[in-house]
């Protein structure tokens, strides 16, 4: 079970915010910050438990790979209640390419300008941002961790033996 640990926090975690999402209509806004929650945790999990791992590599693997799918999620969100066209002032249905390209640019906290959140997004766009800083701050410093103990590992060759 151990052994299966990473691949099941995962698989549970992605499949528990999956089915919080089909049942959006009747939880409402429960069940979008439920399944928000949900891939949260699945991320924090990867944090906590990396740096006293000896398997570093398929932590940071599996963190990474909770990327994609938290900015597509917040996309489904922004194609589900629309962004604001800055260029028109229009509310939009983004298409997906649009949804990802506003969940990136807020993740990101770069801000083109040319979409903006509806009132009921605001606090989406909030957490979003706030997410990602902290979720890209938590990934440099695992890659420096894992690249000081690399070094730390492998003997110095310009070091010549005394005697």
């Amino acid at each position: 079970m151990e052994k299966i640990k990473d691949e099941l926090v995962f698989g549970g975690g992605v499949i528990f915010s999956y089915l919080l999402l089909l049942f959006a209509q009747p939880l409402q806004l429960y069940s979008l910050w439920g399944s928000l929650l949900a891939l949260l945790f699945v991320s924090a999990y990867y944090s906590f438990t990396f740096f006293k791992s000896k398997l570093p590599y398929q932590k940071l693997f599996y963190y990474l790979l909770t990327l994609p799918i938290i900015i597509g999620y917040f996309a489904l969100v922004y194609k589900s209640f629309g962004i604001i066209d800055t260029s028109t002032n229009e509310l939009v249905k983004p298409d997906w390419l649009n949804a990802i390209y506003f969940s990136v640019v807020t993740w990101t906290t770069l801000g083109y300008g040319d979409f903006k959140p509806v009132e009921e997004l605001k606090p989406w766009v909030i957490v979003e941002a706030i997410m990602g800083y902290i979720y890209m701050g938590l990934l440099v410093g695992k890659i420096l961790f894992i690249s000081t103990q690399a070094t730390h590992k492998q003997p110095n060759k310009n070091i010549k033996a005394t005697r």
